[in-house]
């Protein structure tokens, strides 16, 4: 019995000093700290790796809605049992009101809870220019962005170099901007651009440093009003030319897919009258009369008689 009792303390005091040795490796905080550049905000804090054999981090929030509601703390969903040290909380700090953000670390079975040492306001974020490239391509400045927040307006400035006075204003909607040169009335030379943030939340600026570019006049560019005139001068020729001949060509045209046969002369003269001619020929005949020895002389110069009539010519 008093084995056992000994066994029983030795365990327990083995226990005991193994908890407290590992809660004294915890840091009193995790050093939270929140970084924020053009609303952009990201939470950190540091790693409890080392000091646990497993560990997760919960993020949580209060800001005025939550706190008019019993002060209660809302969780991040993005970032509840984590296991990185960072969280991005620019979703869940939507509003200009200040914020209370802590982190909750669970280290084995212990948990530590530490706060961000002051309230965050999303207007203190860091505003910074963006980044910009600027680039010449046939007449036209392209100008490349980096990444684009939508509270922050970008206004480009550009301006031929030395007339600043006179510089065009575009508002950037995109990561890509083109500007042509020659279409807002421009000609060659150098051309300078600034781009401008603005955020309105907190009446703050940032511009990014001036870039240049060199835009060439086109060695051709005398032949566009030419060529215009030629074509214009030789449609214009055309247009005459085919005009005259059109009718000149339609006869011969005519006169050659259309070729009449000759008319027959009756027709060329249709008010003589037509002369007939008979093609039928009269042949000269002789009557032969075969005489019997019973016929009697009357009746033979009877029928003699009438032979002589039909051969007589017809009147």
């Amino acid at each position: 019995m008093l084995w056992t009792r000994s066994l029983f303390e030795t365990v327990t005091s083995a226990f005991l000093i193994a908890t407290l040795s590992r809660a004294a490796l915890l840091p009193v905080s995790l050093n939270v700290s929140i970084q924020s550049e053009n609303m952009r905000h990201i939470l950190n804090w540091s790693s409890l790796q080392d000091a646990c054999c497993s560990v997760n981090y919960t993020v949580r929030y209060q800001g005025e809605f939550e706190y008019m509601q019993n002060a209660r703390w809302q969780d991040e969903p993005l970032c509840v049992n984590i296991v990185k040290t960072e969280c991005d909380l620019t979703v869940a700090l939507s509003s200009d009101s200040d914020y209370n953000i802590s982190v909750l670390a669970r280290c084995d079975d212990s948990t530590l809870w530490t706060q961000l040492p002051k309230s965050f306001n999303r207007r203190d974020t860091v505003l910074r220019a963006p980044k910009m490239d600027v680039h010449q391509k046939d007449g036209q400045i392209e100008v490349l962005f980096g990444e684009l927040q939508n509270h922050i307006k970008i206004n480009l400035k550009i301006w031929k170099e030395g007339d600043e006075q006179n510089a065009s204003i575009k508002e950037i909607t995109d990561q890509r901007f083109y500007y042509d040169v020659w279409q807002e009335g421009g000609g060659g030379g150098k051309y300078c651009l600034k781009a401008e943030a603005v955020l309105d939340l907190s009446n703050k600026r940032n511009s990014t440093e001036i870039g240049c570019v060199q835009i060439e006049e086109p060695e051709t560019s005398w032949l566009i009003p030419v060529t215009a005139g030629v074509a214009v001068t030789l449609s214009l020729a055309l247009a005459l030319i085919l005009g005259l001949m059109t009718p000149r060509c339609s006869f011969w045209l005519r006169t050659f897919m259309l070729r009449k046969e000759p008319l027959p002369e009756v027709l060329i003269d249709w008010r003589k009258p037509p002369i007939f001619i008979s093609m039928e020929a009269e042949e000269l005949t002789q009557t032969v009369l075969l005489l019997g020895p019973s016929q009697e002389p009357e009746s033979i110069l009877e029928v003699k008689e009438t032979s002589d009539e039909e051969m007589s010519p017809r009147g």
